[in-house]
């Protein structure tokens, strides 16, 4: 951050004639210039206002299911998501069942609602989902569904089981269903991950707490294994995405001793690190791109032409928002437009190509509302900036042109301008 004097002293710079600008007062200039683009303004126009408001009280939604926060930790497993099959269709689930006991000895039986809605708010159709829902007293995740391959919805699956011994036993896998809410798979396995273009889905074959692994990637619906990887981890690999035709992960180094980096699996509280980006794409095609000293990376994503999209945090005082940036193979890094640097997100959804993007703002955990923020990276502004519910779910829509919500217990579909 420059200091009054030094802003001053810039301002004073730039109102003397173009001529007498030196090339290094040029360049800095150009780079205030390209960062005063790239974030987000805070000022907000009105609420916008839904194209479609569906009341889903009278398709079973729960009277008090939005009457408290949804935070954790939690022993009953619950679900509330809004997931996008394709353009037209969306998909809203929620649990019908308690999202705790009734009674200390009473056990929750879960069930979960899934309903499928056009654009104009027709219910096309819907489904109950049995699922092992009690902890048993043991903390569990909330219950996840995203987009699956070509447009199948993946809900996960997990539960705590008590064995033979009356031990809890944990389990996990995935349930792939299609726009008619069919089954078309299911896979008792831990899911690793989801690509990014595709949303292919990516297993780690057996368990092992060491730096060789092998992972099947499926793809297609019914999926199939499309690729097997046997991949031979640095000892520092930390944040790890696979995309379809490669993957990106990032090593760092931490100063144990002044001047003296190191590589290890632990992660020490306070030590200064030293990260790199590598990118490993098809036919030994890799590249690395280190990062500033201090500077850690969040991969969001490998785009179908090789280029890594990731929020970039580092050591500046005052910028809990980072970077996002899109990185490709010997260019410059692109700064995308993101949310504004006093604020704490992660980007949500997007399209494909990362066009368009959204992210849910806020570093107040204990707040009951942050802002729900859809940036297009043509325009340096946002194009959604509003106030949203913690305990709501949003979505973009696969070609950028909706969003839905579901908040207050309904379901909201709004539509978005269409790129210039």
């Amino acid at each position: 951050m420059l200091s009054v004097q030094t802003r001053v002293g810039w301002r004073d710079r730039i109102n003397r004639p173009l001529s007498t600008i030196t090339m290094t007062e040029s360049v800095f200039l150009l780079t205030l210039l390209l960062i005063s683009c790239t974030r987000a303004h805070t000022k907000t126009g009105p609420e916008p206002v839904p194209d479609t408001r569906i009341n889903l009280s009278t398709l079973g939604l729960p009277k008090d299911f939005f009457t408290f926060r949804d935070e954790g930790p939690r022993t009953i497993i619950g679900y509330r998501f809004v997931v996008w099959l394709n353009p037209d269709e969306v998909v809203v689930g929620f649990n019908t069942s308690p999202s705790s006991r009734t009674a200390p000895d009473h056990k929750v039986d879960g069930s979960a609602r899934l309903l499928v809605f056009g654009l104009n708010g027709e219910l096309k159709t819907k489904r109950d989902i049995a699922y092992l829902a009690d902890g048993y007293g043991e903390l569990v995740a909330e219950g996840e569904a995203k987009a699956g391959p070509q447009g199948t919805l993946l809900f996960g699956i997990q539960s705590v089981n008590l064995d033979q011994g009356g031990r809890n036993e944990s389990k996990s896998g995935v349930l792939l269903l299609d726009a008619n809410l069919k089954e078309v798979a299911r896979i008792d396995r831990f899911l690793e991950q989801t690509t990014f273009v595709d949303h292919a889905l990516v297993f780690q074959e057996g368990f092992t707490l060491g730096q060789s692994r092998a992972y099947n990637i499926l793809n297609g619906s019914p999926p199939l294994q499309t690729k097997r990887l046997q991949k031979d981890w640095p000892i520092d690999a930390r944040d790890r995405k696979f995309g379809e035709h490669g993957l990106a992960y990032m090593v760092c180094q931490q100063e144990l001793k002044p001047d003296e980096y190191v590589s290890t699996r632990v992660v020490y509280a306070g030590a200064k690190q030293r990260c790199e980006i590598t990118v490993e794409g098809e036919n030994q095609n890799t590249w690395e791109l280190p990062l500033k000293d201090g500077q850690t990376a969040v991969i969001v994503g490998m785009l179908a032409d090789g280029s890594v999209a990731a929020q970039i945090s580092g050591t500046e005082k005052g910028n809990n928002a980072g970077q996002l940036v899109l990185w490709k193979k010997d260019k410059p890094a692109e700064l995308l437009p993101w949310i504004p640097r006093e604020e704490c997100g992660s980007v949500e959804s997007a399209t494909r190509d990362m066009s368009r993007y959204a992210a849910f703002a806020t570093c107040d955990d204990s707040s009951d509302t942050g802002r729900w923020i859809v940036f297009d990276r043509g325009s340096p502004t946002p194009i959604v900036d509003r106030r949203f519910p913690t305990n709501a779910r949003a979505a973009l829509s696969p070609d950028g042109l909706h969003y839905a919500t579901f908040e207050s217990g309904e379901l909201q579909i709004y539509s978005l301008p269409k790129p210039h």
